[in-house]
Order: structure tokens, then C-alpha cells, then sequence
């Protein structure tokens, strides 16, 4: 478990990362890890000495500074860097910390999955730490960049932060059924009376009987159906100022959706949508996340239906590994991926609340794809966190809070389909506080395309960046 400092790979891929948060030289022109290394500086020259630690992860050694837990202490010291002159000294390995959450190594190194293939929560050091809701590497930058700032000043250079003007929400829907007045439907919950199939959400026979009922009623008389709400959506959306990214998946032999792209109905569904300003994504299949070729094909018959390239993407159950999911992902010109977030948590997978790359461990350089990292789904809330309605907002505002402090990206993921008053009573109500709430506080709306894109540009500084 990272018994070593990290690289000049590992450490330029950091710094990559830190670039697009400020505009001044080369952090890496002024950046030793060794002491023996500091006097083979000239003077004056200024350094930034950040040094490394050869411990591997250990919980009972990790120190907190400021209520920021640092994953590789190198010293008894409660302060995060003192300066000497023209020496920032710190006085713990923050790089190998920030590397250990953000390039997604603990999950490369564990590789144990739930049953939707998935990484779990309940694995992760952010749970073992209670740091979910945190964006540590956010702080870990924010310091690296404080002293870097002053070093600058100290010797003559200048140093300024990228400006960001508002913290970013960017909402997503994926888009996995359309239909709930069925005969299948109606089937399968007579299978599940008669307890052939499971009953997931633990809905007993009362509940069961009382969704067969509805659903042959829907049926029967014909029905508006609760999961094709996508007016609705778009009128409140439009009220808020709001733009978002409809992720569509294909039917397959899978669980995947029970449409197709080139239905007529969905044709239309997806021209409506790109025309009111909307982006049209994918939602990889569950074996498209895993056999070569398969994405490359959902892409391009969605791209059969779609006027503009298709750039995003989020996979099916959120099923996804690094680095075979991304590089499947990579052998499209997808811009950017949508998938990573704790399916059973709120929070920050990734501990960081902006757009970045995940690390490819064996070719030892940045995946060349985007990841936008998810930080709130309805299913989270309503399933495994088991949140009770008049309370989501509540639940969801440390992570907001965390995301605005930074200026950050807020990624919501709403499916349409739990947006059914009947499943659950009040739902739309909270949805639409919720959005009314996020953009109150002063939010931005981007599309995924737009989050990337407005990010890159902003932290353009002129440096030569590998990601």
C-alpha cells in the first residue's frame, strides 16, 4: 500500500492538476521532497520543500490538522508548512496524500467489488475516516497553493488564483425507464406477491398489493404514466434557470433499459430536449463497462438520433473500474465521464469537487478522459441511506456547502422515474425545493460538456499540462 515516495510521474500528474487552479510558474521548477536536495538550489532561488513519506497507509497514525485528516504525516507537527526565508518547509507529504484519493489507487489496489460491480463505500479510508462529505484534496491544494502563493511573493514572482465566478451545478437524469403502466410491470409485481421474485425495497404484502393495484388501474384505463414526465421536468428546470444532461441507455438482453435509441418515440424525446438547450448523453450498458467494443457501438447509435456529438457519459448501476471501464472509455472521443460517485453515500468518491483525470497505475501517466465526480443521487437518499423526504435537503447541505467553498461542481443525479408521486408521496415538492435551493445560493447551471469546457478554459495559465 504505497510503501515508497511517490514518482516524478505520480508527482507531475498532481501538478497537472494544481495548474488549472492558478496562473504563475511551474510549481515543479521550485518543488524538492528530500532535504539533501534543498541545498543544491541557488540562493535565493526560492524552494517549496514538501516531503515525502516511505509509510505505508496506516489509520492509527493518520494526524488531523485543522479537521483535515492527512493520510501520510511525516512529523509531530499540527501546523501545515512554516516559512524560512526563502524556504516553504511543510512538514507532511500532502502530494502522496492528495494521490492516494484523487488517483483512484485504493481502488486499483483492493479491486473488491459489490454485487453491481462497484467499489464500496464501506472500503473506503473516506468512511473508515468519516470524510465522505469532504473534499480533502480540494484542502490539501488549497494549502499547497497558499504557500506557493507566498513563495512567490517572497521572491518576485507573480502568482494569482484562477477566478471562478460561482460554484457549479450540474444536473444530470438518466433516463432508465419510461414506462410503469406495463403488462410487464404488472407481471413482475404479481411475481413478487407470490414471492417468485425479490421484493428489494422491502415493500411487504400490504405495499405490493398496493402497487399491483395501481398499476392495473394505469393499465386498464389507460393512464398518464408517471415516468414519462419529461414536460414537467423541463417546465420547473426552465423556472430555476436550469440546463441538464439527459443520459439515455439502450435495451439489451441485460438489466439495462426496455427501449430502444431508434424508437420514433425517444427520437423525438431526444430532439425535443437538445432543442431547449439540453445535453444528450450515454448511459453505458451493464456489459459495456467492461467488453471492448460494445460502448463504441451504443455510442454511435445514439449518435444516429442525436444532431450533435454525444460527450458524456455516466455507466448503467454506476458500475465502473479503473482502469479497464476507462479505458474502453477512452477508445471513444467521449469527453468526459459521469459514473463516479459512492452509490451508497452522498459525498465525494474522490475526495475532490472539481473535474479531474484518474491515473492509468501501469502506463504511469493520466487517463486521457474527464471524470465529473458524482455527489448526490436520488437512489442514495431514498434507498440505502433510507432519508426520510422533509430531511433531504438537510442531508444534502453539508456536501453543498463543501462543493460552494471552493467553487466547485455540484453533480446531482435525479432519475425521472422517482419523481412518481404515487411510489413516493411529496417527491416532486422536495425535487423542486431542493433546485430552488441550490440555485438561491448563488449556483450556476452548466451541462457536463459545459462544466469541462468552462473549467479547462478557466484554468488555461500557458503551461505545458499532460492531462
Amino acid at each position: 500500500m504505497m510503501e515508497r515516495g511517490l514518482n516524478l510521474n505520480e508527482i507531475r500528474y498532481l501538478l497537472d492538476h494544481l495548474a488549472f487552479l492558478y496562473r504563475g510558474p511551474d510549481l515543479h521548477d521550485f518543488l524538492v521532497t528530500k532535504e539533501t536536495d534543498i541545498s543544491n538550489r541557488k540562493q535565493g532561488q526560492g524552494v517549496l520543500l514538501i516531503p515525502e513519506s516511505n509509510q505505508k497507509l496506516d489509520p492509527e497514525n493518520i494526524i488531523t490538522i485543522e479537521q483535515v485528516p492527512v493520510l501520510f504525516p511525516c512529523s509531530k507537527e499540527t501546523e501545515w508548512y512554516s516559512v524560512e526565508g526563502t524556504l516553504v518547509r511543510f512538514h507532511h507529504d500532502l502530494l502522496k496524500s492528495a494521490f492516494y484519493l484523487l488517483s483512484g489507487y485504493q481502488e486499483y489496489v483492493n479491486g473488491e467489488k459489490d454485487a453491481h460491480g462497484r467499489y464500496p463505500w464501506k472500503l473506503s479510508i473516506q468512511h473508515q475516516l468519516g470524510v465522505t462529505g469532504t473534499p480533502v484534496v480540494n484542502y490539501y491544494f488549497e494549502v499547497i497553493l497558499e504557500a506557493f502563493g507566498k513563495l512567490c511573493k517572497i521572491i518576485g514572482l507573480p502568482f494569482d488564483r484562477t477566478v471562478r465566478e460561482a460554484p457549479v451545478l450540474f444536473l444530470s437524469h438518466d433516463v432508465d425507464r419510461i414506462r410503469k403502466y406495463s403488462l410487464r410491470n404488472l407481471a413482475y409485481v404479481g411475481m413478487q406477491l407470490l414471492k417468485i421474485k425479490p421484493d428489494p425495497e422491502s415493500l411487504g404484502h400490504t405495499g405490493l398489493l398496493k402497487n399491483l393495484m395501481q398499476l392495473l388501474k394505469g393499465v386498464l384505463f389507460h393512464l398518464k404514466d408517471p415516468y414519462w414526465n419529461f414536460t414537467e421536468l423541463k417546465e420547473l428546470e426552465h423556472k430555476n434557470k436550469i440546463s441538464s444532461t439527459w443520459f439515455f441507455l439502450e435495451k439489451t438482453s441485460m438489466e439495462n433499459s426496455r427501449y430502444h435509441f431508434r424508437h420514433k418515440k425517444i427520437r423525438l424525446l431526444i430532439a425535443e430536449l437538445a432543442h431547449k438547450g439540453d445535453e444528450i448523453g450515454l448511459h453505458g450498458t451493464l456489459e459495456s463497462s467492461e467488453k471492448p467494443g460494445i460502448l463504441a457501438a451504443e455510442l454511435q447509435r445514439l449518435e444516429n438520433v442525436c444532431d450533435s456529438p454525444v460527450l458524456g457519459i455516466r455507466q448503467h448501476f454506476l458500475k465502473y473500474s479503473n482502469p479497464a471501464t476507462t479505458k474502453i472509455q477512452m477508445e471513444t472521443r467521449l469527453l468526459y465521464d459521469a459514473s463516479l460517485g459512492f452509490a451508497e453515500q452522498i459525498g465525494f468518491r474522490n475526495s475532490y469537487a472539481w473535474p479531474f483525470k484518474l491515473y492509468d497505475f501501469k502506463e504511469q501517466k493520466s487517463m486521457d478522459i474527464w471524470q465529473l465526480p458524482l455527489n448526490a443521487m436520488d437512489v442514495t437518499l431514498l434507498g440505502y441511506m433510507q432519508t426520510p423526504l422533509p430531511e433531504f435537503l438537510e442531508a444534502l447541505h453539508p456536501v453543498i456547502q463543501e462543493v460552494k467553498k471552493f467553487k466547485g461542481v455540484f453533480s446531482l443525479l435525479w432519475h425521472q422515474c422517482r419523481l412518481d408521486e404515487q411510489a413516493y408521496p411529496g417527491i416532486f415538492q422536495v425535487y423542486q425545493s431542493l433546485l430552488e435551493e441550490i440555485m438561491g445560493q448563488g449556483f450556476h447551471s452548466l451541462t457536463g460538456e459545459q462544466v469541462v469546457v468552462s473549467f479547462k478554459s478557466a484554468g488555461a495559465s500557458g503551461k505545458s499540462l499532460s492531462i
